[in-house]
C-alpha cells in the first residue's frame, strides 16, 4: 500500500541497494502522537472541561477587545449627528461648485470658497457698474419720478 512517511534523517538504503520506506529511527506511533499534539495545540476547545482550562489561563487583568463597527456603521449619536453634518457640508459645496465657473471637481473646500468670494465680488462690481450706467443713461429709457 502506499503511504506518506516524514523524516527528519536522510533516507538509508539496505543490503538490496533499495530505498528503504522507513529509517530504523521512525517511530509510527511517535509521529501519530506529534501530529495529535499539534492539532490540540492549534484547535479551538473541545470540552467544556478543556474550555474552562482555557479560561484559567488568562489573565485577571486582561481587557477584552472591542470588536470595531463597520466603516461607515457607527452607532454613536454624536458620530451619526457629524456625519449627516459633513454630508450636509459636501452637498452645499458640490451645489456651490456648479454655480461657480472654473471650479473643477479636484478643488479643495478653501480654494472653493476663495474662488466663491472673488466670483460674488465681480458680480457687486458688475451690478454696481450697471447702475451707475443707468444713472448716466441719457436715452429716456429712465422715468422719471
Amino acid at each position: 500500500s502506499n503511504s506518506i512517511v516524514f523524516s527528519s534523517s536522510a533516507p538509508q538504503t539496505n543490503n538490496s541497494n533499495k530505498r528503504s520506506s522507513r529509517t530504523d529511527n521512525e517511530d509510527p506511533d511517535l509521529l501519530l502522537h506529534c501530529l495529535t499534539a499539534l492539532e490540540t495545540q492549534y484547535s479551538l476547545p473541545q470540552t467544556s472541561l478543556e474550555m474552562d482550562k482555557l479560561m484559567h489561563n488568562i489573565p485577571q487583568d486582561s481587557v477584552p477587545c472591542k470588536i470595531r463597527a463597520k466603516r461607515g456603521c457607527a452607532t454613536h449619536p454624536r458620530s451619526i449627528a457629524e456625519r449627516e453634518r459633513r454630508t450636509r457640508i459636501s452637498g452645499k459645496l458640490k451645489k456651490l461648485q456648479d454655480l461657480v465657473p472654473n471650479m473643477d471637481k479636484q478643488t479643495s473646500y478653501s480654494d472653493m470658497l476663495d474662488l466663491a468670494v472673488q466670483h460674488i465680488k465681480g458680480l457687486q462690481t458688475q451690478v454696481q457698474k450697471l447702475h451707475e450706467d443707468l444713472e448716466n443713461c441719457t436715452c429716456g429709457c429712465k422715468q422719471s419720478t
